[in-house]
């Protein structure tokens, strides 16, 4: 196609120039024939497959319907005649996932020699990745179709995951685990079959830095400590804070975040599930319900913590014995041992995490919503 004819096209794409133009797409080798039909270019191919997808395109189909149709585009790609969806195929399928990482961390590089991407705060989030089978098809009945141990044939590969959904109240479908209500919208987890994409984002310019794909059934929490690894690995940052959200609470990432990056955990508190209040004397010694102060009886290291046991005083202390012959609150554990129960006495990073209802941390954690 001569260039001149782009000048009559009436949907301005100078912007697909000034991406096209730098992108480094060195690590995509071209495939050579010396008989036969010249290949399609790899490199237009997968320029196609960036615009496809930062148009919404959803399927190869599609993608192939819109490049006949839009001769410019197709061009800007790098086509003179585009191909058919089957050498999209080929190209997904043949391509390892290594280069088209090699080609993201060239693009990061750049961004961060130009001080785009400064890594001064970074953020984590995913998404779920929903399988095309039939069997997340609302409208299809099937038999335990969200039975974890029957892959669907669709894709055996796939795996299920749940994400929260909303529906409103007026509307009959299948029951679900439902978590909050309003006035409007109920909010519940919907299972799916399909994947989850676990990203971290350079929060200041909301730009992705690293992004990795597992089953949906790889929980969240159990990708932060290798995708910050990795992360760390392929560049040089020095986060001032780490931003997550609650599903990424737990003490062992906090102490990641404070020992290996040398940062600050921005992460609001998991609601977990509702505990008695804890009683403790000024000297940190358990209170009981009955009121006493429980009596020590040693310390033992659980999954890398340290936590103090206190037992009844009644059945352990001689003179509280003497006193009482029964627990005051007839607690049915006294005849089988009395009460017993564990306070943490090592240090805890979540108890010393910052404030989440502070000024500073709502004005930290405004850069999350970039994710």
């Amino acid at each position: 196609m001569s260039k001149q004819q782009l000048l009559f096209y009436p949907m301005p794409l100078n912007h697909y120039d000034a991406l096209f133009d730098h992108l480094d797409l060195s690590p995509i080798k071209e495939l050579t024939s010396a008989t036969g039909r010249k290949p399609f270019s790899r490199q237009a191919i997968c320029r196609t497959l960036i615009y496809g997808n930062l148009q919404g395109i959803r399927t190869l189909s599609e993608l192939e319907s819109e490049l006949s149709t839009n001769s410019a585009i197709a061009y800007k790609c790098g086509f003179d005649n585009p191909p058919s969806r089957h050498r999209f195929e080929e190209f997904l399928h043949s391509t390892p996932n290594e280069i088209l990482q090699r080609v993201r961390r060239k693009q990061v590089k750049i961004l961060i020699s130009l001080g785009v991407i400064t890594g001064k705060f970074l953020s984590i989030d995913s998404t779920p990745v929903i399988a095309w089978v039939r069997e997340n098809n609302p409208k299809i009945f099937l038999k335990g179709k969200f039975n974890k141990r029957k892959f669907p044939k669709g894709d055996p590969d796939a795996r299920l995951g749940v994400m929260l959904g909303q529906k409103s109240p007026s509307v009959k479908k299948e029951p679900q685990l439902e978590l909050f209500k309003s006035s409007k919208f109920k909010k519940q987890i919907q299972f799916f079959w399909g994947y989850r994409n676990h990203t971290i984002f350079d929060s200041l310019s909301e730009l992705p830095v690293f992004e990795i794909t597992k089953q949906a059934n790889v929980a969240e929490c159990k990708m932060f400590i290798p995708s910050f690894k990795q992360l760390k690995k392929d560049f040089k940052f020095k986060p001032k804070g780490v931003l997550g959200d609650a599903s990424h609470d737990a003490e062992y990432i906090r102490k990641f975040i404070r020992k290996n990056l040398k940062s600050k955990d921005f992460i609001p508190f998991n609601p977990r599930a509702s505990k008695q209040e804890i009683k403790l004397t000024p000297h940190n010694t358990r209170i009981c319900i009955a009121g006493f102060e429980m009596y020590p009886w040693g310390k033992f290291k659980d999954r890398g913590r340290i936590r103090q046991k206190f037992v009844c005083p009644i059945l352990h202390l001689k003179h509280m014995a003497k006193k009482y012959s029964t627990c005051p609150m007839h607690h049915p554990a006294f005849s089988k041992g009395g009460c017993y129960a564990y306070t943490r006495v090592d240090k805890s990073y979540r108890a010393s995490a910052p404030n989440p209802k502070s000024e500073h941390f709502k004005e930290v954690y405004k850069l999350q919503s970039g994710s």
